[in-house]
């Protein structure tokens, strides 16, 4: 099952690549990081929120697979806010020729970066299986907060970046959103794995 959400969310992020390329493509090219961009914003986000619910559902029902789930979403989590903090400076240099400014909208953006590489930093301290879960799924609730302030900051307060995209043909939009669910099935199945492997792991320790 995992492999077929695999083959189809890449299926899917070709397309979408194609589609970005040829008849979505966004002038002047830099822009067309929009499509790498807003994915891994949304994924992040999701993310965390996948790690907010595995760490309340942890704290709950004491099960080691939601505390596995909790720390796979973690990581995958940091993946995409590196994605997302990184193309965003990429397309910030290009449109106003400064790579980062201490906005609201970026700062939290850089926050949420942070506060994944905490969580995994705070996982890693820790030997014995019951402390580190739970004071890792206390972390992982509290990390959650960054989450709607980052939607917040970037729908509700002006700076120098837009508040949304908008394009300028059917081809953009379905390019968009063919990449948007590629990457949310990509990240759900590497959940899905590293979950899998730190069950393992802790099996075999």
């Amino acid at each position: 099952m995992r492999v077929t959400v695999l083959i189809i969310s890449f299926v899917l992020m070709i397309a979408s690549g194609v589609i970005a390329f040829t008849k979505g493509a966004i002038e002047p090219v830099v822009r067309n990081i929009v499509y790498i961009h807003v994915p891994a914003s949304i994924c992040s986000l999701v993310c965390f929120g996948g790690l907010f619910v595995f760490s309340i559902m942890y704290l709950i029902k004491k099960k080691p697979v939601f505390d596995y789930l909790g720390a796979a979403s973690a990581e995958v989590a940091f993946v995409f806010a590196t994605v997302l903090n990184i193309t965003g400076m990429i397309f910030a240099k290009a449109e106003w020729g400064l790579w980062w400014t201490p906005s609201m909208r970026l700062i939290s953006s850089a926050i949420l970066w942070f506060l994944a590489a905490a969580y995994l930093i705070l996982r890693s301290s820790f030997n014995e299986q019951g402390n580190k879960a739970n004071l890792c799924a206390v972390f992982g609730i509290i990390a959650f907060v960054d989450v709607p302030f980052v939607y917040i900051s970037a729908r509700l307060m002006r700076d120098i970046h837009r508040p949304s995209f908008s394009f300028d043909s059917s081809w953009q939009s379905a390019a968009l959103g063919l990449a948007i669910v590629a990457t949310i099935m990509l990240a759900s199945a590497l959940i899905w794995m590293r979950a899998d492997i730190e069950k393992l792991n802790k099996r075999l320790n």
